[in-house]
């Protein structure tokens, strides 16, 4: 359980977007007797259309100036050094997992909408257990936190070379972003800031940060405030949809 628990946070965090997209679910039709089975889709020829419809979402902009690309890869590597990647996202799914085996039967139960129907087997049945997973499993099971701790070490491990392949795409692109926006005393004053402890250490923290449980309560905090909007919205939009819609001819 411990190894499945953490894969799967670990996953959710790096592959749930795109999974999310290509496992949308169609309804089986049973062939008919004279049909032919589908060719297999080639991975490549969906690789290469997914390749152009990214570029002509996301086209490549204009070559940046060299001397400003050169100072913007030097301070891409200090705002992304090296770990960043694996650092940010172990931290995150570690604090995940830990929090989830330090939650108790009774925590679990509080999380679940109550019905008319739990409600009355609440009643009937003795209190939920208020002793945190972890100790349960263990008690349970004696290898429960070698196991946990060698999920950990896998996932790390994961993390590490998927960081290996991403990091420095992400860098160059951080680079080639920045030369474009930044003029060349702009992007010296950036890197004199980087070039401090302070700022090594704001690298080597900018990634983590939009995981942190603050920035991420925060987000979610807004969800109340901006269902408020909706309302509006919908109506500027339906005002909009009427003014888009072609004039009828007169007769």
């Amino acid at each position: 359980m411990a190894l499945r628990l953490t894969l799967a946070l670990a996953l959710a965090a790096t592959v749930a977007p795109s999974a999310a997209l290509a496992a949308t679910p169609t309804k089986a039709v049973a062939p008919a007797k004279d049909d032919k089975p589908a060719p297999k889709a080639d991975p490549a020829e969906a690789m290469a259309f997914v390749s152009k419809v990214f570029d002509k979402l996301f086209p490549a902009g204009p070559e940046p100036e060299p001397a400003r690309l050169a100072a913007a890869r030097d301070m891409s590597a200090t705002m992304f050094p090296k770990g960043a990647y694996a650092e940010a996202m172990n931290g995150f799914t570690e604090k995940m997992a830990d929090q989830m085996l330090n939650m108790s039967e009774a925590d679990f139960a509080d999380l679940a909408p109550p019905t008319p129907r739990t409600k009355k087997a609440a009643l009937a049945a003795k209190p939920p257990s208020t002793e945190p997973l972890r100790l349960v499993m263990a008690r349970k099971d004696p290898m429960f936190d070698a196991k946990v701790a060698a999920g950990k070490a896998f996932v790390k491990t994961m993390f590490v070379k998927v960081g290996e392949v991403a990091e420095p795409r992400f860098r160059e692109g951080i680079a080639r972003t920045m030369a474009r926006r930044f003029d060349a005393q702009q992007l010296a004053e950036i890197q004199r800031f980087l070039a401090t402890p302070t700022g090594a250490a704001y690298g080597r923290q900018m990634l983590g940060l939009w995981f942190d449980p603050e920035v991420m309560r925060g987000a979610y905090q807004s969800f109340p405030d901006m269902l408020k909007l909706m309302p509006g919205m919908m109506q500027e939009a339906a005002t909009l949809e009427a003014t888009m819609k072609a004039p009828k001819k007169a007769k």
